[in-house]
């Protein structure tokens, strides 16, 4: 499922959880504080550059702005992300932010259409690479135990630059080692039972690179690393 589809249907979640009593797990968008890449799914997403009539520069990253497939829609979701420097299309499932490192600063955002609170907000960690090894994470400097670091209540109520949208923000320090990479993801776990409900959320993949091997290697056999 790709970010946007996520992000819609957390939004329909969340709706009918405020408007029908139900207690659904609406998602949150993660990234770095840092320079980050984000990879798209063709089938839903595509690019523009300079000279088409529907580029716009202030949504321009790496000379490309990103657009929905058959609507053309922008979605400002996907630009929360301060330091973002380019769209990349991804053919699997990993959609989402990518980045290198083991020591950051991850940024929950409570990106919204309506002013919200987002309740029990759980940070997951999963996609273990390689498959099976399990690394040593701590969150704000303390070691956490099982794969999900708990970050509180968030309270969205600051509108966005560009209007018809909120955003509020919580930061965690993150530092991990042991494997070459991990995916991490949020969500607020509002009926408190430690799992989300439906569907997926919006993906950060951070790696570390000072953990590969070195030997003499191509660039193709490095990529295999990391889907």
């Amino acid at each position: 499922m790709t970010a946007l589809r996520k992000g819609l249907f957390a939004g329909v979640l969340l709706l009918l959880a405020l408007s029908s009593g139900l207690r659904a797990d609406p998602c949150l968008i993660v990234y770095p504080d840092g320079p980050c890449t984000y990879h798209y799914d063709p089938a839903y997403y595509y690019t523009v550059g300079p000279g088409d009539p529907l580029y716009n520069p202030l949504y321009d990253r790496g000379g490309e702005m990103l657009l929905m497939v058959g609507t053309n829609y922008l979605d400002l979701s996907i630009y929360q992300a301060p330091n973002l420097i380019a769209f990349v299309p991804a053919y699997d499932a990993n959609a989402g932010y990518f980045f290198d490192g083991n020591d950051f600063t991850l940024v929950i955002d409570g990106f919204s259409h309506t002013p919200t609170t987002y309740l029990n907000i759980l940070v997951m960690f999963d996609r273990f690479n390689p498959s099976g090894c399990t690394p040593q994470i701590s969150v704000n400097g303390t070691p956490i135990t099982g794969n999900s670091f708990s970050a509180g209540d968030l309270v969205v109520s600051t509108p966005t630059p560009y209007g018809n949208n909120y955003s509020d923000t919580k930061t965690v320090d993150i530092s991990w080692d042991g494997c070459l990479g991990m995916r991490i993801w949020a969500f607020a776990d509002v009926n408190y039972d430690g799992m989300q409900d439906v569907g997926e959320c919006f993906t950060a993949f951070t790696h570390d690179l000072t953990a590969v091997p070195v030997q003499e290697t191509t660039w193709g056999s490095i990529k295999e690393l990391f889907k």
